[in-house]
């Protein structure tokens, strides 16, 4: 039989032209692509049915079909076994499933981030910080001893924007190849960024514990990107962005509510945060700040587990009573969102895995 060429723009910029008969249709030439079925060919800004057949010479555009590539790889790329977030709850209040209402102090416009201190010793944590004393001691799968760091912020937060980081990521970068290129190793940029890990195993150990008082001010999706798909190229992108990964992480959350749905804790596949309620995620949890729907004073508190390997020094608050990372922590000057002034002040210092 004889056969007539068409010409496909790849979603990767190229043209591949296909050799194909009168009676093949759509579905025959996704067929013959290694994408399988995973998008969709148009032609003249229309999508064509897969039952169509095609004349000789069309030039067609392949645009990925989302959903199917999400549903062919959530399973890959994330990690629904058990629990990604947990609430804190008390054994005998009254409230809602037990949970307990942490208690803030009044706010003086207090301003921190990853401020160093030892965990179970106040006299490591500068007076004005106090009364934050029982939300982190409320954190309770840290040890006495440990450097932990402490974010604080207090502050007005305009309608239609967000205190925090907007866009879906996780608190790990990845691997150091999504630092900017002055915070790589030179060697061994492949390996993993901790920054706090986090681990469920019938409680919580390392990880991450967050608080604020506005509702509906942050989103936690109950799932996590695998370990071995962390370092991987593409799958976490710069500063741990992963919002193009919303459709895989839609999907692994259903399937999170689906396995248990047996438990109540199933309907915790997507949360919005509640006021005053602590929460604990791993490193590897997706979440975002939400826009506000006024305008809002809002108090947000966070303690990070020691289990960090690098801390961004122009981006972190020193510890005015001389608490300082330990010495496996890689210490990275500079701002970490330009190019200049910026060097390793500890080259080569492994980081740290525990």
């Amino acid at each position: 039989m004889a056969t007539f060429p068409i010409y496909i723009r790849h979603f990767d910029g190229s043209q591949r032209a296909f050799d194909i008969t009168l009676t093949d249709t759509v579905k025959d030439v996704k067929e013959m692509m290694e994408e399988g079925d995973m998008f969709d060919l148009i032609y003249a800004g229309a999508e064509l049915d897969d039952k169509q057949t095609l004349e000789p010479n069309m030039e067609l555009e392949m645009v990925v079909d989302r959903q199917k590539l999400a549903e062919s790889r959530a399973d890959e790329i994330f990690d629904y076994e058990g629990s990604s977030f947990w609430e804190y709850g008390g054994a005998t209040t009254e409230s809602e499933r037990g949970y307990v209402e942490m208690e803030f102090p009044p706010p003086t416009d207090i301003n921190i981030n990853m401020m160093p201190f030892v965990f179970g010793d106040k006299n490591s944590i500068p007076s004005e910080y106090h009364g934050y004393l029982p939300l982190i001691n409320s954190c309770w799968g840290l040890r006495s001893g440990q450097i932990c760091y402490l974010t604080i912020q207090e502050s007005l937060v305009k309608k239609d924007t967000s205190q925090r980081r907007a866009g879906l990521h996780i608190e790990t970068p990845g691997s150091f190849e999504n630092l900017h290129p002055k915070h790589r190793l030179g060697g061994g940029d492949n390996m993993r960024v901790d920054w706090g890990i986090g681990v469920m195993e019938y409680s919580c150990y390392g990880g991450i514990y967050m608080s604020s008082t506005v509702s509906d001010s942050c989103r936690v999706f109950n799932c996590r990107i695998r370990e071995d798909k962390l370092t991987e190229p593409g799958i976490v992108r710069s500063h741990g962005d992963v919002s193009h990964l919303e459709p895989e992480i839609m999907l692994a959350c259903e399937k999170f509510r689906e396995k248990y749905k047996k438990f109540k804790s199933a309907g915790n596949h997507v949360l919005h945060m509640k006021p005053k309620r602590l929460y604990w995620i791993t490193d590897r949890t997706p979440h975002e700040s939400l826009p506000l729907a006024e305008d809002t004073y809002r108090q947000y508190f966070r303690v990070v587990s020691p289990s960090i390997s690098v801390w961004f020094a122009d981006h972190s608050t020193a510890n005015p009573l001389g608490i300082v990372p330990p010495s496996d922590v890689i210490i990275l000057e500079g701002n970490k969102f330009e190019s200049d002034g910026s060097h390793h002040s500890e080259p080569g210092v492994t980081p740290s895995r525990g």
